[in-house]
């Protein structure tokens, strides 16, 4: 198994087909203490649905991006992690992480998650976020699980065609 990294330059372009089925969501609320506010996640279970869009690599909106793909043992893709680098340098944002329908529960998130957090470092980042919808019940379960909370949401999609007026969570990790 291996990570390639690619630049902009190199890749030349695509899109991204995200799939998941979603069994729940996660219902946001925000209150303000003090001079503070908190933001609260709370699973809830919902009728099971198909959830499928599609989103492009290496979006001109994007500075500095950094694709990694997961090459698996037999030569496939298995994976993908698109980050950036926003405010100043100073927070590393994953703008895509996806691992193939058939690759996954085989640790690869993982590895790719582990990318993200070392690239982070090593460019001297504060911060690395992620945002995800709120119906992508098993992608935020995955985050969680991997040390990453709740940091914001809002009520906008992700992605156009990622649920409508589905909000989207933002977790991530400060260093």
């Amino acid at each position: 198994m291996r990570i390639l990294e690619l630049t902009r330059k190199e890749f030349g372009g695509g899109r991204l087909t995200y799939q998941y089925d979603s069994f729940g969501y996660y219902a946001v609320s925000a209150s303000v203490a003090g001079e503070g506010f908190s933001v609260t996640a709370v699973p809830k279970n919902a009728a099971r649905r198909h959830v499928e869009f599609t989103t492009e690599i290496f979006s001109p909106a994007l500075q500095d991006p950094t694709l990694f793909i997961l090459i698996d043992n037999a030569g496939e893709r298995a994976g993908y992690l698109e980050t950036c680098l926003e405010a100043e340098g100073k927070v590393l944002r994953i703008t895509n992480l996806m691992v193939e329908d058939g690759s996954r529960r085989r640790g690869y998130g993982s590895l790719l998650l582990s990318r993200a957090k070392t690239q982070a470092r090593s460019l001297g980042c504060k911060g690395l976020f992620v945002r995800v919808p709120a119906g992508n019940f098993g992608g935020i379960r995955f985050l969680l699980g991997q040390g990453l909370t709740l940091t914001g949401y809002t009520a906008l999609p992700c992605a156009p065609g990622a649920g409508e007026n589905e909000p989207t969570l933002e977790l991530g990790t400060t260093y």
